[in-house]
């Protein structure tokens, strides 16, 4: 690569966090659709496993008030005018179906919210009775489809007799998971190879693919020597 032209654009001085609060991850999943078109910075999803895992590790009140649920999307908005971002944060809540929100303008608090969010895969690796690993990690399917998806994918790992915490940019569709695949066991490796097969099935037949985010996805295929 020799040059690259790039189109910046000045960072807005203020953001604010909108958190949801779902029964369930795919329930957060489901509501992308209705949040994307308030254009917000980033629409993230995390499940309520990692959050316990992070208070656990850190200690009683490590973590900020959050609304019910089993799954949350963290919904960033940013701009000129703090009142504007507050008005878009309400209609972001009044047009999501969430169990409840909270709208954050503290920096420190969002600090801490989104802090639970980047060590989701660590805490996600500690957060099952076996380890989890990354063996299947992003793929990514259109947003509308992500519902779907996750519903699928779930009952794809109950098939399989594994177990998963899923997290990621839900904006996006794409989805970051540690799954707890026993490698260590008679069949472990047979085992891992046949949910890859039917998780890549899965993810193509929503239109997505197994590696949405880290163009890595060829490293984890068959034909790679």
């Amino acid at each position: 690569m020799l040059g690259a032209t790039v189109d910046l654009v000045p960072v807005p001085p203020h953001r604010h966090l909108v958190v949801l609060g779902y029964p369930t991850m795919a329930d957060a999943a489901d509501d992308v659709m209705a949040i994307l078109p308030f254009e917000p910075t980033t629409c993230e999803g995390l499940g309520a496993r990692i959050v316990e895992v992070y208070q656990l590790a850190k200690g009683p009140g490590s973590v900020p008030d959050l609304p019910p649920g089993g799954g949350f999307l963290y919904v960033e908005l940013s701009g000129d005018d703090p009142a504007e971002l507050a008005d878009r944060g309400a209609r972001v809540a009044a047009a999501s179906g969430a169990l409840g929100h909270r709208h954050v303008t503290s920096i420190s608090e969002q600090a801490v919210l989104w802090r639970i969010r980047e060590e989701g895969a660590g805490l996600a690796a500690r957060a099952l009775e076996r380890p989890a690993l990354a063996g299947w990690e992003d793929a990514a399917v259109p947003p509308e489809r992500l519902g779907a998806y996750l519903r699928e994918f779930e009952a794809l790992m109950q098939q399989h007799g594994v177990h998963g915490v899923p997290f990621g940019h839900f904006g996006d569709g794409c989805v970051h998971v540690r799954i707890d695949f026993p490698l260590d066991e008679p069949g472990g490796h047979a085992g891992f190879r046949s949910f890859l097969t039917d998780a890549a099935t899965l993810a193509a037949s929503h239109g997505g693919s197994f590696s949405g985010e880290h163009g890595d996805g060829r490293a984890r295929s068959e034909s790679c020597r």
